[in-house]
C-alpha cells in the first residue's frame, strides 16, 4: 500500500499483506472516503486524520467491487489499439487488422479489412505517430465544414468563432463561451453517426451553455438519436484511445 499525504511533503510507503490489492492512499479536506479504480491501479481518497485502521476496514468492505472492477479495466486494455502490424484497431465499428506497409511517403489507407500504415522502418511507436497525423488531417478535412454548417443550420453562425483540436484525456469536445469549439480527432476513429453527433452536442452549446433541458431539447431536435450514440460512447470509447 502506498500512502500519500497531501498535507505532507515525505511520501510514506507501506505493504499490505492482508489484502488482495494494492492501493495508494491520498489524504486531503475532505469528509468521506472513496475509491477510484484507473486501469490497474486503485486510489483510495480519504480525509486528513483517518486512521490506517479505518482505511483497511474500509477497502476490505469495497475489496469484491474493486476486484470487478480491475476485471473489466483489464478487458477494456486488451481491446485498446495494438499498432504492432498484425494488431488491431477499432475503427467505425470495425475491427481491422493492423498491417505495415514499407514506403516512402507515409500514408493510411483503409481497406475492408485492414488498416494499412504506409512508412519507413515501422514500429508501433512509428505506426502510432503516422495515424495521428492522418486522424489530424482527416478532422481538419471534415469537422469545421460540418460545424458551420450545422451552426448556420441553427442559426448560430454568428456565434462560432473558431474550430481547433486538441488530443485530451477525458473530452470528445469543448465549447467555450467566447464561440471556440475544439474536437478531439481521435473521434474521427468512431463511427460517421458518433461524430455527427459530437459536432451537435458542441454546437448546441453555443446556445446554451450547460446541459439544461431546453439544451437537450435543442440535441434532440437535431439528433433523436442522440441517447444511443451517447451509450455507444461510454461503452466503446476506451477503444480509441491511442
Amino acid at each position: 500500500m502506498i500512502v500519500h499525504d497531501s498535507s505532507l511533503v515525505d511520501v510514506t510507503v507501506k505493504q499490505n499483506r492482508t489484502l488482495p490489492v494494492d492501493y495508494t492512499v491520498v489524504r486531503g479536506r475532505r469528509k468521506t472516503m472513496a475509491v477510484l479504480v484507473r486501469h490497474q491501479t486503485v486510489e483510495v481518497r480519504v480525509p486528513l486524520f483517518v486512521s490506517q485502521a479505518q482505511i483497511q476496514d474500509f477497502v476490505s468492505s469495497h475489496v469484491p467491487w474493486i476486484l470487478r472492477k480491475l476485471a473489466h479495466k483489464a478487458e477494456q486494455d486488451a481491446q485498446r489499439p495494438d499498432l504492432r502490424d498484425g494488431g488491431s484497431l477499432h475503427y467505425k465499428a470495425r475491427n481491422l487488422r493492423v498491417r505495415f506497409v514499407s514506403a516512402v511517403a507515409e500514408h493510411v489507407e483503409v481497406t475492408a479489412d485492414e488498416i494499412r500504415i504506409h512508412g519507413r522502418a515501422l514500429t508501433a511507436e512509428r505506426a502510432a505517430r503516422v495515424l495521428q497525423r492522418w486522424l489530424l488531417a482527416q478532422a481538419r478535412e471534415h469537422l469545421p465544414a460540418r460545424t458551420r454548417a450545422l451552426a448556420e443550420f441553427l442559426q448560430l453562425g454568428g456565434r462560432l468563432k473558431e474550430v481547433v483540436f486538441r488530443k485530451t484525456r477525458s473530452k470528445w469536445g469543448h465549447c467555450t463561451s467566447g464561440g471556440r469549439i475544439q474536437y478531439n480527432w481521435l473521434i474521427m476513429l468512431a463511427p460517421d453517426a458518433i461524430i455527427d453527433y459530437m459536432i451537435c452536442h458542441e454546437v448546441c452549446h453555443l446556445r446554451h451553455m450547460n446541459h439544461s433541458p431546453q439544451y437537450w431539447a435543442l440535441v434532440e431536435s437535431v439528433c433523436p438519436d442522440h441517447r444511443r450514440y451517447v451509450r455507444w460512447l461510454r461503452t466503446h470509447e476506451h477503444r480509441l484511445w491511442l
